[in-house]
């Protein structure tokens, strides 16, 4: 129960930190304002969130359960591991998040929420390896969580906006801000290529690659990658197929985009599961 209480906080802190990062980059890249409420709700649950992160990895650490943790091993992975400084700058950056939310400036947001974001590459395997090895290993996950963060914002509004869109209106708007993402999602997808690409020989080894195949750790990984193939996929599809039909008008394009934008959404939320279960494993075992 425990791993699996890790496993499900560490996939719900993943996708508000995500969406905290990547809606507000996705308004601003389209000139938009945003919601404020949003981005101040998300901020709040980050917070909360990693709250329960912390019990949670206490629990699977000892043994114990999250509805009775043990709170002093609490205290002393907060005063006595590198968790507690991490802990309190992604604290510190969701709380100036929620402050500029409240005062409306919610393209300012998006600074501390890139570092509340960041803060998750010192939380899987990219922390704890060491010395130079390790800067470039956190660096390329520190771009892989943003790249990410960017794909499931626009993912997420344009999913909004498209099911928003009632029958007989212009589709053209939600045509539109495909076609303005297009060169936001290339930048997107070359840097989780070639930062994943990274991380994976970090984590691995060049040596140990065709190893994991024999591991759950690979089999979850090659689920990863056949999801992230098929959103590619997706998103190909809707850029240069279903964006030209809704030029064009009609509410067979619409249907069409709405139901592939719910699977390529769906794929990124089931890759946040398994990212969140394969840092809890070891590659090698």
């Amino acid at each position: 129960m425990g791993e699996g209480a890790l496993i499900a906080v560490r996939a719900a802190l993943m996708l508000d930190l995500a969406l905290l990062l990547g809606l507000p980059l996705f308004w601003w890249v389209m000139g938009r304002a945003g919601r404020a409420a949003m981005i101040a709700w998300l901020a709040v649950g980050g917070l909360l969130l990693s709250a329960f992160w912390l019990i949670a990895s206490t629990a699977a650490m000892t043994g114990t359960t999250v509805l009775a943790p043990d709170w002093a091993s609490v205290a002393v992975l907060l005063t006595m591991t590198p968790i507690g400084p991490v802990l309190a700058v992604r604290a510190c950056a969701l709380l100036l998040s929620l402050l500029l939310a409240l005062a409306g400036r919610v393209r300012l947001a998006i600074v501390p929420a890139a570092l509340a974001a960041a803060t998750l590459a010192w939380t899987g395997h990219a922390g704890a390896t060491e010395g130079l090895g390790g800067t470039l290993h956190r660096a390329a996950d520190v771009a892989h969580i943003w790249a990410a963060a960017a794909w499931i914002g626009a993912l997420a509004a344009l999913l909004h906006a498209a099911l928003r869109l009632r029958s007989g209106h212009d589709p053209r708007p939600v045509a539109t801000m495909l076609a303005r993402f297009a060169l936001m999602g290339t930048l997107v997808v070359a840097t989780l290529v070639v930062s994943g690409a990274v991380n994976l020989v970090m984590i691995a080894g060049l040596a140990e690659l065709l190893a994991l195949l024999g591991s759950r750790y690979g089999w979850l990984l090659a689920a990863k990658l056949g999801l992230f193939a098929l959103m590619l996929g997706l998103a190909a599809a809707n850029r240069w197929r279903l964006t030209r039909a809704l030029e064009r008008g009609g509410d067979g394009a619409l249907v069409h985009l709405r139901r592939s934008l719910l699977v390529e959404t769906s794929a990124a939320v089931a890759i946040i599961g398994l990212v969140a279960w394969l840092g809890t494993l070891d590659p090698m075992a």
